[in-house]
C-alpha cells in the first residue's frame, strides 16, 4: 500500500509564524495528503485568516483550547488520517521543497522503515547552523542528542503501539517518546529537510527540560551516573552561551557547518 504523509502544526496565538509555516508546505513539489492546523488560541485571528483565505484541500484546522503542547501533538496524531506523520509546529519550515518527497522515497524504499530523522537548520549563535546526528539508543542519556522533533517522520502506528505523548511532560514530551520507541527501525537522512525556528521551550526553561529528560530516563530505561555529569555540563554551557564569549566561540566552533 502507497504511504500518505500528514503534516500537524500546531500554533497558538502566532498568525504570522503560522502563515510562513502554510507558505512552506505549500511550496513542497509533492504536497502532503493532508495539512493539520490544531489551533489553541485564546483568539481567532488565525481561525479567521483560515477561513478568510483560499486554502488547498489538503489543510485542515480544528480550533479548540488545548492543555498544553504534548495535548495539542496528540489531538493532531488522532485525527491524522495518513500512514506517515510529520509535527512541523508553527514557525518552523521545510528547508527546500523536496523535503516530503525524499522522505516518502525513504519510506517506500525501506517497507520495514518506522521513523526517519534527518538533519535540520536551527539558528544559534547569531547563525544559521546545520545540526544533527544519526540516532544512538546507547546515547540517550545525553538527551535528544542533535535529533528534534521537527527532523522526525513517524509512522502513525509506532504512536498506536507505544501511546501517544505524555502530557505531564511540559517540555520534554517529544524526548521521553524517542526513548519509548528507541527500539523501532529507523535512518538517518544526511541533509537538512527543515529549518528549526528558535525559542522553543527547551530553549527558554532548559532546567525543567533536562529535568524531565532525566525522569524519562530512569523511568524506561535506568539511572545513570553519566547521565547526571552530562547534563551538568549542559547547564554549565548553556549559561556560557548566553554571553558575548560564549556566542563567539560556537561562531568559531561551527564555522564549518554555519550557513552564510
Amino acid at each position: 500500500m502507497k504511504d500518505t504523509l500528514s503534516v500537524i502544526t500546531i500554533c497558538f496565538n502566532n498568525l504570522p509564524e503560522l502563515i510562513r509555516t502554510c507558505q512552506s508546505v505549500d511550496r513542497q513539489s509533492q504536497h502532503p495528503d493532508e495539512h493539520l492546523v490544531i489551533d489553541g488560541s485564546f483568539n481567532t485571528e488565525i481561525l479567521n485568516w483560515l477561513q478568510s483565505n483560499p486554502q488547498p484541500a489538503y489543510r485542515k484546522w480544528i480550533h479548540e483550547k488545548d492543555h498544553g503542547i504534548a495535548d495539542a501533538f496528540n489531538k493532531g496524531l488522532r485525527n491524522a488520517t495518513s500512514s506517515i506523520t510529520h509535527l512541523l509546529n508553527s514557525g518552523d519550515l521545510y528547508y527546500d521543497v523536496d523535503a516530503i518527497k525524499t522522505v516518502i522515497g525513504y519510506f517506500s524504499n525501506h517497507t520495514e522503515l518506522m521513523w526517519c530523522h534527518s538533519q535540520y537548520v536551527q539558528h544559534r549563535g547569531n547563525i544559521d547552523v546545520v545540526s544533527g546526528v544519526s540516532f544512538d539508543k546507547d546515547q540517550l542519556w545525553k538527551g535528544m542528542r542533535a535529533v528534534t522533533h521537527p527532523s522526525m517522520f513517524i509512522k502513525k502506528e509506532v504512536y498506536e503501539k507505544h501511546g501517544y505523548y505524555d502530557t505531564s511532560k511540559k517540555i520534554a514530551m517529544d524526548y521521553d517518546m524517542l526513548v519509548r520507541m528507541r527500539n523501532e527501525k529507523s535512518v538517518y537522512i544526511e541533509k537538512p529537510l527543515v529549518y528549526f525556528a528558535p525559542g522553543g521551550a527547551s530553549n527558554v526553561q532548559p532546567s525543567k527540560g533536562l529535568k524531565e529528560v532525566k525522569e524519562s530516563y530512569q523511568k524506561y530505561i535506568g539511572h545513570s551516573f553519566k547521565q547526571i555529569l552530562w547534563q551538568l555540563r549542559q547547564k554549565t554551557l548553556h549559561y556560557f552561551m548566553q554571553t558575548s564569549i560564549g556566542k563567539k566561540w560556537f561562531q568559531w566552533k561551527n564555522k564549518n557547518n554555519s550557513i552564510q
